[in-house]
């Protein structure tokens, strides 16, 4: 072991007061729709409020409602999405969540699978966000999670 000026005794308290003081990882859902295109699939993006960043649709769950339905009713509340949700996760990401003003969260998504049989041309937050189809390739490439980016790149339908 390295010596670094401290003890044992100090790293270990360091290490456990980190672990301690730090705030709880918040939970969210989300959806990966996708469609059917060509030999493959797409899949969708909308653009977060506040900063306009490319994302799959999320939101927070409710204790009444399963996790994979709640996935999609934030796709349809921000990208306008109907159609048929996997009850089981394909996955999970981690991101900061802005919640005001130099304060962020940090949160972990659980993804599930939206196969897209329909898009509203209205739904609750349309004029708000930006609404997109991408290859896989593509939006991997234009989400800021690394976790995100490789579950889009490997997801199968």
């Amino acid at each position: 072991m390295k010596h670094t000026g401290t003890t044992l005794k100090q790293e270990i308290a360091d290490f456990v007061r980190g672990v301690w003081l730090r705030p709880p990882t918040a939970q969210q859902v989300a959806a990966l729709c996708w469609r059917r295109a060509g030999e493959g699939h797409e899949v969708l993006l909308v653009t977060t409020r506040g900063r306009g960043q490319w994302m799959v649709p999320k939101g927070w769950p409710k204790m009444d409602t399963p996790d994979s339905d709640m996935a999609g009713v934030e796709a349809y509340e921000e990208a306008g999405v109907r159609g048929s949700v996997k009850p089981e996760p394909v996955g999970s990401f981690h991101f900061e969540k802005r919640i005001g003003p130099g304060t962020v969260m940090e949160c972990e998504a659980t993804v599930y699978a939206l196969e897209v049989s329909r898009l509203e041309p209205e739904f609750p937050e349309s004029g708000q966000r930006e609404v997109k189809w991408f290859s896989p390739g593509e939006a991997a490439a234009k989400v800021a999670s690394p976790e995100l980016s490789a579950l889009l790149t490997r997801f199968k339908p």
